[in-house]
């Protein structure tokens, strides 16, 4: 079977254009840049997300784990001589 030729928006939609030129620029990278490097700039991404999403938990652990503003210790006495 034949590739299917890709249709274009009839009406030129900013939207339509836009993706077009995703496409070619993410075609243009994969001339440029062999498969290994195209390989290793991927993992990096993953990493790089990983990293902000473990930054972003341990964020959230420390919002929960702080005292409730409910929760304070009652003001105590103290005989002053």
């Amino acid at each position: 079977m034949a590739k299917q030729e890709k249709q274009m928006c009839p009406h030129r939609c900013p939207l339509c254009a836009l993706y077009e030129a995703q496409e070619g620029f993410q075609q243009g990278v994969r001339e440029c840049l062999p498969p290994e490097v195209s390989g290793h700039v991927n993992q990096a991404g993953r990493e790089l997300l990983l990293a902000v999403r473990a930054l972003l938990d341990r964020g959230l652990g420390a919002v929960a784990s702080e005292p409730k503003p409910g929760s304070r210790r009652k003001a105590q006495k103290v005989k002053v001589e």
